[in-house]
């Protein structure tokens, strides 16, 4: 008869001591399995090319679970997809990734600082990225060379977009980098091929119309006669008119400035054949810079009296405050001292 009671107290003793340590982990398993349903979910949504509605699930997740490297990865590649490359620089930058993580996170920064035009940064990001990466990565040095054509470093971007073709030959967007590269060297007949093999990857109709008359362009410039070996007077072309190039808002939100240096062939019968980005500044200048060159009202040059076909290096300047300026004065505009002859057609 006391044998019982005593087991009784026993028992109810456990029982009470063991209430605390069960009220504590349930809550933390909790909030673990919310923030992975959370995470799953926007992973599911953004292989299914639902990124807007990822980045909810996936803010969601860390609102949950504040410190949760693969959601912050996923929630930066994202952001960068959505083109939302503040928040995914900063998303980005809060991440203490372990080791094997490094070289991805400073990837995506690199990707992000390049959309921001914040080149240095991207630079540094993606050297480091480069060292600290397992293996060779051929996106890596893609993007690195795109950030080396955007400060005009020509040879670097050969180089970086070399590596990257020779590690992935199928990747076509090297091709273009190459070529883009070739072509602010003035390097005219490698830039060419490497466009030749960019065409040959293409399947939208109108990008493949597009390249072609690059290739065309590229040629009539590289086929062309330096001024100076032409033994006759020449009179350059005048340029009288050239509509002003539109500042885009892609442009102003980063602040972007600078010139958009172009090949201009000026046509013997008045009329511009071809327009060539040689040196662009990207967020949608290169194709104001464009619309501009291909509107250039102009006199023919002329050899020995007769009108000829020219190519002309022209610079179109961007600054911020070019946007308070009328649409009908005349832009910030550079041209060539020389010019390339071409007979043909002319």
């Amino acid at each position: 008869m006391l044998i019982r009671p005593k087991s009784s107290r026993i028992l109810f003793l456990l029982v009470v001591f063991a209430l605390p340590a069960f009220a504590v982990i349930p809550q933390d398993n909790a909030d673990a399995i919310a923030a992975e349903r959370h995470y799953k979910r926007g992973q599911k949504l953004y292989r299914t090319g639902q990124t807007e509605q990822a980045i909810e699930e996936l803010y969601t997740a860390l609102s949950v679970r504040e410190i949760y490297y693969e959601a912050q990865l996923l929630l930066g590649r994202s952001l960068i997809e959505a083109k939302r490359y503040r928040e995914a620089a900063a998303t980005l930058r809060e991440i203490e990734p372990p080791e094997r993580g490094a070289a991805e996170v400073h990837k995506l920064l690199g990707r992000a600082y390049y959309q921001m035009n914040r080149l240095r940064e991207a630079a540094r990001n993606l050297h480091y990225a480069i060292r600290s990466s397992k293996r060779p990565d051929y996106e890596l040095h893609y993007l690195l060379g795109l950030v080396m054509l955007r400060q005009g470093d020509a040879e670097g971007a050969i180089v970086e977009a070399t590596r990257a073709a020779a590690l992935k030959p199928r990747f076509a967007p090297a091709r273009k980098l190459l070529s883009d590269a070739y072509l602010m060297k003035k390097d005219y007949e490698p830039s060419e091929k490497a466009l030749k093999h960019y065409l040959a990857s293409v399947r939208d109709g109108t990008e493949a119309a597009e390249i072609k008359e690059r290739i065309e362009a590229i040629r009539s410039l590289g086929r062309a006669k330096p001024e100076k070996s032409v033994q006759k007077p020449i009179t350059l072309p005048q340029i009288y008119k050239i509509p002003h190039p539109g500042y885009t808002l892609e442009a102003l939100r980063y602040n972007v400035e600078g010139s958009v240096r172009l090949e201009v062939l000026l046509g013997s019968d008045g009329a511009i054949k071809h327009a060539l980005v040689v040196r662009g500044l990207g967020f949608g200048l290169d194709e104001e810079a464009l619309k501009a060159a291909r509107g250039i009202k102009f006199k023919p040059g002329e050899v020995d009296g007769q009108p000829v076909s020219m190519w002309m290096g022209v610079e179109l300047g961007f600054m911020t405050i070019e946007i308070e300026r009328k649409r009908g004065e005349t832009p910030k505009i550079a041209l060539s001292t020389a010019g390339l002859i071409h007979y043909k057609g002319k």
